[in-house]
């Protein structure tokens, strides 16, 4: 039976079914709409906790900084000075530049060497100036110099450029006439040496900067040196300095002092006579040092030419050479003088000893002789020293032995430095003797095949004078700050004993007869008793590495003989007159003697002569050349020559200069000339015989002294 459905009953389905299915998706709905709710709660908490987050951390800072103000940084007025106030140094260079005064350089007597003066220097401010071209113009009619060069400087990308340092006062006056807007001037210190070329390689000099660049000013640089300020003061906006807070103390710029054992005085006679003789005999350059023998002093210690300090840029790098301390030498026969102090002290000969000349040659091979320029044929060993025989000096030390020679060559000072306390000292070469030859030995025996420094050589000397004592040279007396006060002397110290009294007393002896017997007769100073040593050596070629035609003239002595209060020491390098140590260096020594020891207060000694001793009279050495005279002796006709002067010469160095000038000499006695014929400059033909006359004991005897 088939059921029909009534209308009713289908909508009251439909409406079921549509129920049903809204609710359906009503519950679908709010699924959906609790996921979306779910995402945006979880994401505002998150945003929530970053802003927190963010809270916390500002506060945390705030309070640190809270901390910082109120704990660590209570001085708060001290930070806003640090803003306005700023400081300047004085002293340092730049725009602010004000130098510092270097100290004095005093002589031992106080005289002043070298000292500080005030003198403007130029400066620009580029940016200030419009017409940089008219601007360079003006200045360089004022500086001197080139325009463009002034340009070149302004044009710099720069607040402040230097111009000119330490210009005159005139040219300063002459700076402010222009009246240049962007241009200045600031005082500025500069060195100035009062004696001018005076003792100028010992001083040296200060660069524009005021550093020391040669010399004393370079070696004691530190001291001399100007301090520096800082000045503290208000600033601007750029930085620029505008009111200083406190006054400065300038002095704080003073640099301290260096007194010298140098004495002016004494400085300017040694200079003196190394100009004469260095220009009478057309030298190459010349040494001289005047030292005190007791102390270790340094009196005076020149180098010709002379040297300039005020004006070191106008001379050769040369020039400014220390010479008695930088260079070496070989010394020459000056050398045989140590050679018998040593052998003396070692007992190995007695002054009166004979020594074999073996006739004036000595052969030590088939190619090598040893000769003495002059034939003596009986001497002993004091006589080797007065009439400087090479062969018998070789004898000399050939009983002393190479290693004891060599051991008081050291104990000498040769071969080390002296610590003078000059920069770039030499030391020298002397060679051990497994490095000597034979003829190696010999040579160095008579002062050849050795170098050693002038400084050297007057201390060795000084051990003679001062009774076998090596004292240690002293150039410098004391350092003063910039107050006055002395921080640091000098004194005399013995550095060692070199050969007993008795060797130095026996070697003064033999220096003395140099003197007045033998090669050095020019050296002889009347009133007082003085005594030295002649040197000739021959000088190496440098490009055959031979010797050649080139000599050094040296003279070493002291005064006076019984108590020495000066040792004197003379190298001329280089004559072209004459190269005898005895006729061109030996007059020096007497010229620097005869003034030094009156300056000093040792009077002269009065003269004894016996009733029954009658003596030349002195021969004075011949007045000097023109220049047009030796041009003429040095250029005679074919076959022709000018007699030289030989007048006081001894009869070595008579015989030397004869051979040397192409003659022939008839002595007719020893000793000394005081007569020749034909007389100086006469024009005779080559080999023709000069005849001259000696007189054995050509001075007078002093009082209360007995030849020995």
């Amino acid at each position: 039976m088939i059921e029909q459905t009534t209308p009713r009953r289908t909508r009251a389905k439909v409406f079921s079914a549509l129920a049903t299915q809204g609710r359906t998706a009503s519950r679908k709905e709010e699924e959906k709409s609790g996921v979306s709710t779910g995402k945006q709660r979880r994401w505002l908490h998150f945003r929530i906790g970053v802003l927190t987050l963010g809270i916390i951390m500002l506060f945390g800072a705030v309070l640190n900084r809270m901390f910082d103000l109120q704990v660590e940084e209570t001085d708060l007025d001290e930070m806003a000075q640090r803003q306005v106030e700023g400081s300047v140094t004085l002293g340092a260079g730049g725009e602010n530049h004000l130098d510092g005064h270097r100290g004095f350089i005093f002589d031992r007597q106080g005289y002043e060497l070298a000292i500080s003066v005030e003198v403007p220097s130029v400066y620009a401010h580029p940016k200030q100036i419009e017409d940089k071209h008219e601007a360079a113009r003006q200045l360089a009619a004022v500086l001197g110099g080139s325009p463009d060069t002034i340009y070149a400087k302004l044009e710099k990308e720069r607040s402040f450029v230097w111009l000119d340092r330490k210009i005159t006062p005139s040219q300063g006056d002459a700076i402010r006439e222009l009246k240049l807007r962007g241009i200045g001037l600031k005082r500025a210190s500069k060195r100035y040496y009062p004696a001018q070329d005076i003792a100028g390689q010992i001083i040296g000099f200060a660069g524009t900067d005021n550093v020391g660049l040669a010399g004393v000013e370079a070696a004691f640089d530190e001291e001399l040196r100007g301090g520096v300020i800082e000045l503290k003061g208000l600033r601007d906006a750029r930085g620029k300095l505008l009111l200083t807070l406190e006054s400065p103390r300038l002095n704080d710029l003073e640099g301290g002092s260096v007194v010298l054992s140098i004495d002016q005085r004494i400085q300017r006679i040694t200079e003196a006579a190394l100009e004469r003789t260095a220009t009478e005999f057309k030298a190459k350059n010349a040494i001289g040092i005047v030292m005190d023998p007791k102390t270790g002093e340094i009196l005076s210690m020149a180098t010709w030419p002379r040297f300039n300090p005020n004006r070191f840029n106008d001379f050769e790098t040369t020039d400014w050479r220390n010479r008695a301390v930088l260079d070496v030498y070989e010394p020459g026969s000056v050398f045989k003088l140590l050679l018998y102090a040593a052998a003396l002290d070692a007992g190995v000969v007695k002054p009166h000893e004979p020594i074999d000349q073996e006739h004036g040659k000595m052969r030590f091979s088939s190619e090598v002789t040893l000769s003495d320029t002059h034939v003596i044929k009986n001497l002993d060993a004091e006589g080797v020293v007065v009439q400087s025989s090479n062969i018998g000096a070789y004898k000399i030390a050939k009983r002393l032995g190479r290693e004891a020679f060599y051991q008081k060559i050291l104990d000498f000072g040769f071969n080390a430095k002296t610590d003078i306390g000059v920069p770039g000292e030499s030391v020298g070469i002397v060679w051990p003797p497994k490095r000597w030859a034979e003829i190696t030995f010999a040579n160095i025996a008579f002062g050849q095949g050795i170098s050693v420094s002038p400084i050297q050589l007057a201390m060795a000397v000084s051990v003679i004078a001062n009774d076998g004592e090596l004292m240690k040279p002293l150039l410098f007396k004391e350092v003063r700050d910039r107050e006055g006060n002395v921080i640091k002397t000098w004194e005399p110290e013995v550095k060692r004993r070199v050969v007993s009294p008795e060797a130095a007393r026996l070697t003064r002896i033999a220096m003395e007869k140099v003197v007045t017997e033998g090669t050095g007769m020019r050296a002889w100073v009347d009133g007082y008793r003085v005594g030295g040593k002649t040197g000739t050596p021959q000088k190496v070629d440098p490009r055959t590495k031979k010797y050649g035609n080139k000599w050094m003239a040296n003279f070493v002595g002291f005064a006076p003989v019984d108590n020495p209060d000066i040792v004197v020491v003379i190298l001329i390098d280089e004559p072209k007159v004459s190269h005898l140590g005895g006729m061109v260096a030996a007059p020096a020594f007497a010229e620097i003697v005869s003034q030094v020891l009156p300056y000093r207060g040792i009077q002269p000694e009065a003269v004894y002569a016996g009733n029954n001793i009658t003596f030349p009279t002195r021969v004075e050495p011949a007045d000097p050349l023109t220049d047009a005279e030796w041009e003429l002796a040095s250029e005679p006709p074919p076959g022709m020559l000018r007699v030289p002067d030989f007048m006081g010469l001894s009869l070595a160095d008579t015989l030397t200069a004869a051979r040397d000038a192409g003659l022939t000499i008839e002595p007719e006695s020893t000793g000394f000339v005081v007569d020749q014929w034909p007389a100086k400059g006469a024009e005779v033909a080559v080999g023709t015989p000069v005849q001259v006359t000696l007189a054995r004991q050509y001075r007078q005897s002093h009082l209360g002294y007995a030849q020995q």
